[in-house]
């Protein structure tokens, strides 16, 4: 039949009475050629009558009100056994055996005139005549038709040919008609979609149908899943040159590959996706993509298919490469989500406690400009109600989120009505499993990682002027981004966010009609948590007034639930972090220094693994005249935390060698100030035990003379307290030894640091032996019993109650906790420490005022905040120290983050 004013074939076939219904047959093609042979006159194939004797036969049906004219028998002659074909396992194709087609089968029942035969009875005998220029249902003349009939038990064959003529027979005979051979060119391709758009064959489709406007696909996602039905088909619409051209012949073709396409919607030579003979596309990267056809065997024409291919993306391994590739380390999915922290905590730009300067930094609690009062980070607000960023700093806590293909030609492409949106897929339907999420506009055009690295980007990004806030998608939520409240109707493709709430869900791009149903969906698989739930969280002790554990212990608090520990890794060589912090520092303030770590190295691409060590450090220290009048026991806070600091080196020494154990040879340790005497003490224990790969003493308090006795001694006149020592030096080479458990040690130092200048550290340590110290129950003196320059071991060391208690004389040979007491409380280092003084032997020394920014202060590097400036401050300020610290080969760590 001719449907239209068409003819079709190909292996997608649409199902009768089922409106785009298609069954797919791949086997079609041969299964068709061998079908036609039973319509192609062969004399073979003819009875002793004439007639063909291969199964076709005449018969009248409607199908869709279309007459039906010949059928073909259950016993047809020529059948494609498709079930061999597979069993015989051949991938090549089986041969055709249609080659010959000159006359074909026609019912004679229906009437010679429909072939262009005539019957002339006026003359004698009568003559069967062929008229010139009688064309069939396609336009294509009638230029033969071969007679077959028997006589006396003998078959014969004639031919009668336009213009000429034929003796009637008395015998049966049978007409073959034959036509003039089509003369086919390819005009034009199209790209119907099964079960959305209607293909050849349906009822639905005409000879204008066209290729939909805006097709959309999305990485990850098979084209003809859900939402797209099955794929694409491709046919060639051909015109017939020597036929009517009103009429077309549509050709189904095979898909070659898919390429990437140009923005001129030309498909370059970048081949993508993966593309199935068939037309099952499944897109891997996002663009314009070019569905390119096999070549006509005759002409080597193709057809192009142009899909416009959308991705939702993070930087799920948080290298700074957004790849947006299926294939890429950063896709995700529902058993890989990308999983970011929760933006909890309260950055502000607060005015530095022992100086004054302000800063950005993380306080324990804060308000916002709004409510006035406190407010974490993620719902803070100015004085408008507005969501804005509350400070630089803050953007530590934000990553990238792209959309990826969506362009403007797409954008102007799309029917009116349609909305681009963002939920968790629950609209509606609100699934409080799902997290919470805030966006902004980034402040890149490429979305880069500058508000991270760049002040100046830092600081337009912190601008809500500039990087507006697009809106909340929580549980139930969604956000439209191509509304007018955006420039151009459109709110970007690049933006930054932050978790608020805790879950994991799928984040869904969707592009929906005026009606609400989805063009095209992509999506990213998230999972917000509590930052403490990413890293390791060992503790020896949190009391000040309790001796620290030998065993360190997994702290549990701040979170609900067991404390986060990594599962064994399979991977021998992954590399893990212990940051070990200083003094003076309250719980919360050991937890926001480690998750500043954590987050510092997380932006550094870092891929390893991270834990904090935690110990009984004092706190509280103001260093004002008011709090020692309040509480004169405040002057010893310092040494008490010193004690407390040797003491805890036991402890860092289980778990470093536990950690060794798990990651041999790739454990590396960061100290920060007082922690380094925990971290020097435990290596020291280790003796030639290697447990650390590399160890980096950042801003030491801890005196240079423990690792190289040929440091300069420091003068102990401080008019009018001290002139001279007043004790030996007993800390030459103490931990120099430590060389045994650790493979490289590096000193980060800066010679003018704050807290370890002589109006700090210094004065503290010349202040020794100290006085009126309290312990249980009593104030003790300590002093040494000697002179200074006694010879070693030193062993005179003493202290003495006030009010009672009697005299504890030290052993500092045999006693390891008197030895950590007398390091303490009583015996005077001589010399700076070790984070203020360069050109230590054994050591790799890094003056810190070469990697960090400028000091615009003009104090050169002497401001409080500089002491531990790694931690406070914004991500670019110290971008640079934890690249170093993480990277170099020979000033840090020297980890590869592959």
């Amino acid at each position: 039949m001719c449907p239209a004013g068409y003819v079709y074939a190909g292996y997608d076939q649409p199902v009768i009475d089922a409106s785009l219904d298609v069954s797919r047959n791949q086997f079609a093609p041969f299964q068709d050629n061998y079908t036609y042979e039973n319509f192609v006159f062969d004399v073979t194939d003819l009875n002793l009558a004439g007639a063909l004797a291969t199964g076709a036969y005449y018969q009248t049906t409607y199908v869709d009100g279309n007459p039906i004219w010949i059928g073909l028998s259950n016993t047809a002659a020529y059948v494609f056994n498709t079930s061999s074909f597979i069993a015989s396992g051949s991938t090549n194709p089986p041969a055709g055996i249609l080659t010959n087609w000159q006359w074909t089968y026609y019912p004679n029942e229906l009437g010679l005139s429909t072939i262009g035969v005539s019957k002339n009875n006026t003359v004698t005998p009568h003559l069967f005549l062929l008229n010139t220029g009688q064309t069939n249902l396609f336009g294509l003349t009638y230029q033969s038709a071969e007679r077959a009939y028997s006589s006396n038990g003998t078959s014969f064959l004639d031919t009668l040919s336009a213009g000429g003529s034929l003796t009637d027979r008395t015998n049966t005979y049978y007409f073959y008609a034959g036509t003039a051979a089509p003369e086919l060119q390819t005009v034009s391709y199209i790209f119907p979609r099964p079960f959305i758009d209607p293909l050849p064959g349906d009822s639905a489709f005409t000879v204008t149908n066209t290729t939909a406007p805006l097709i959309i696909a999305s990485v990850g996602q098979p084209y003809g899943v859900a939402l797209y039905g099955s794929g694409f088909s491709a046919w060639a619409k051909q015109a017939i040159l020597n036929g009517d051209p009103s009429k077309f012949v549509y050709v189904e073709q095979y898909f070659d590959k898919a390429y990437k396409a140009g923005t001129n919607g030309i498909a370059t030579t970048n081949a993508t996706g993966i593309l199935s003979p068939y037309g099952e596309f499944f897109p891997t990267e996002p663009g314009p993509t070019a569905l390119v056809t096999m070549p006509d065997i005759d002409t080597g024409q193709r057809g192009t298919n142009i899909v416009q291919v959308i991705s939702l993306n993070v930087d799920a391994n948080h290298d700074g490469t957004m790849d947006t590739t299926f294939t890429g380390p950063d896709f995700t999915s529902s058993t890989r989500p990308y999983v970011f922290w929760a933006n909890s905590n309260y950055d502000r730009n607060v005015l530095d406690s022992d100086g004054t300067n302000r800063y950005d930094d993380d306080v324990v609690v804060a308000a916002d400009w709004f409510t006035n009062a406190p407010t974490p980070d993620c719902n803070v607000r100015n004085d408008a109600g507005q969501r804005i960023i509350p400070c630089e700093r803050d953007l530590q806590d934000f990553t990238r989120l792209w959309i990826s293909g969506v362009t403007s030609n797409l954008l102007t492409n799309l029917p009116p009505g349609t909305t681009v949106t963002l939920s968790w897929g629950d609209v509606g339907s609100p699934d409080y499993n799902n997290p919470t999420i805030d966006l902004f506009v980034a402040a890149e055009a490429d979305g880069g990682i500058g508000y991270l690295t760049n002040p100046a980007v830092s600081e337009v990004q912190d601008f809500n002027g500039l990087c507006p806030y697009v809106g909340r998608v929580g549980p139930g939520q969604s956000v439209q981004l191509n509304t007018s409240t955006f420039s151009n109707n459109w709110a970007g493709n690049h933006f930054i966010w932050c978790g608020v709430s805790n879950g994991s869900g799928a984040l869904t791009l969707t592009i929906a009609d005026a009606g609400g149903n989805p063009l095209a969906q992509a999506f990213a698989y998230i999972k917000i948590v509590d930052i403490k739930q990413m890293y390791e969280r060992w503790t020896v002790g949190d009391n000040p007034n309790v001796v620290p554990a030998n065993s360190p212990v997994l702290a549990s608090d701040g979170i609900v639930g067991l404390p986060f520990r990594y599962p064994p890794s399979a991977d021998t060589n992954t590399p893990y972090i212990l940051f070990v912090h200083g003094w003076n520092m309250k719980t919360w303030e050991k937890n926001r220094f480690a998750e500043s770590a954590f987050k510092r190295l997380y932006w550094q691409g870092y891929q390893g693994r991270f834990g904090s060590f935690r110990w009984p450090t004092d706190n509280g220290f103001a260093g004002s005249w008011q709090q020692l009048l309040a509480n004169a026991n405040e002057k010893d806070n310092y040494d008490s935390s010193e004690r407390q600091a040797w003491l805890s080196g036991a402890g860092l020494l289980s778990k470093l060698t536990a950690l060794n154990s798990q990651y041999p040879g790739h454990v590396y340790v960061l100290a920060h100030s007082m922690g380094n005497v925990v971290a020097g003490e435990a290596l020291r224990l280790a003796g030639t035990n290697q447990v650390v790969n590399t160890y980096v003493a950042s801003q030491a308090a801890v005196t240079a003379h423990t690792y190289d006795p040929n440091i300069p001694n420091y003068s102990f006149v401080y008019s009018p307290i001290s002139s001279a020592p007043t004790t030996p030096n007993i800390y030459g080479n103490w931990l120099a030894g430590n060389s045994g458990g650790v493979g490289k040690r590096i000193n980060f130092y800066n010679t003018n640091d704050y807290a370890l200048q002589r109006s700090s550290w210094q004065l503290d340590q010349i202040l020794k032996p100290d006085i009126a110290v309290l312990e249980n129950g009593y104030l003790w003196d300590y002093d040494y019993n000697g002179a200074t320059n006694d010879p070693a071991p030193w062993n005179h060391f003493r202290k003495s109650g006030e009010l009672g208690g009697g005299t504890v004389n030290f052993d500092i040979v045999n006693s390891l906790a008197d030895r950590y007491e007398v390091m303490a409380y009583a015996a005077q280092p001589y010399t700076t420490a070790l984070g203020a003084t360069p050109g230590i032997t054994n050591f790799v020394n890094l003056n810190l005022t070469t990697i960090w920014p400028s000091d615009t202060s003009g104090n050169a590097y002497r401001d409080h905040f500089w002491h531990s400036a790694q931690f406070r401050g914004d991500p670019w300020q110290e971008w640079n120290y934890w690249n170093t610290l993480l990277f170099s080969p020979s000033q840090g760590f020297n980890v590869n983050n592959q």
